[in-house]
């Protein structure tokens, strides 16, 4: 009985064999760009006197760097998956490469580049403290550009209707980090 149901609801949901790879690339695209949006927008707040109270720095660092990660696992496989893709199946190489997919070459290449600035800003935080503190914070602020690369590929690549997802995280990252640029600026105009 439940078998029938799940090959009902897989058959509803048009998944199969031919579909299943693109149906878990829209999935692992969509919620690891989810991630990305929440850590970023998080991001902006740490350290701020605008993150939460009820959550201790550690926790808030932890929690950031659990989603940032599980951002890029799932941006990672998101990436992969166009390798198995059964109608437009892609290189290793076309995927890692910016601008040799054969297929949306510019959008994939914005997800590519994307995605690597994302491992930069995570592996630069596992190396923090080999890293002078400027060094580092210059690497970490390659989040905001990663943002908008993956936000780019995910407008111009994505067969979905997402408008709204996009338009909500691209405010909620645009409204963090003012809160937190005008908290810098605040203090730097005090300190004067």
């Amino acid at each position: 009985m439940l078998f029938r149901f799940l090959a009902y609801v897989a058959c509803w949901l048009h998944l199969g064999p031919h579909t299943l790879a693109w149906s878990l690339n829209r999935a692992t695209g969509t919620v690891a760009y989810l991630l990305l949006a929440v850590t970023t927008a998080t991001g902006a707040l740490l350290g701020s006197r605008y993150a939460p109270a009820w959550l201790s720095r550690a926790q808030q660092a932890g929690w950031h760097g659990v989603a940032s990660g599980f951002a890029l696992i799932l941006g990672t496989l998101h990436g992969l998956l166009l390798t198995v893709d059964a109608t437009y199946p892609q290189s290793l190489l076309a995927v890692l490469i910016p601008g040799q997919s054969t297929v949306l070459p510019l959008p994939v290449a914005l997800g590519t580049l994307g995605l690597y600035g994302l491992a930069l800003v995570i592996l630069s935080t596992r190396a923090r403290r080999r890293l002078n503190p400027r060094v580092w914070k210059a690497l970490h602020l390659t989040a905001y550009p990663a943002f908008a690369l993956l936000t780019a590929h995910g407008i111009t690549a994505g067969t979905d209707q997402l408008g709204p997802l996009y338009a909500t995280s691209v405010a909620l990252v645009a409204f963090t980090f003012g809160l937190r640029l005008l908290e810098e600026t605040g203090k730097r105009k005090a300190a004067r």
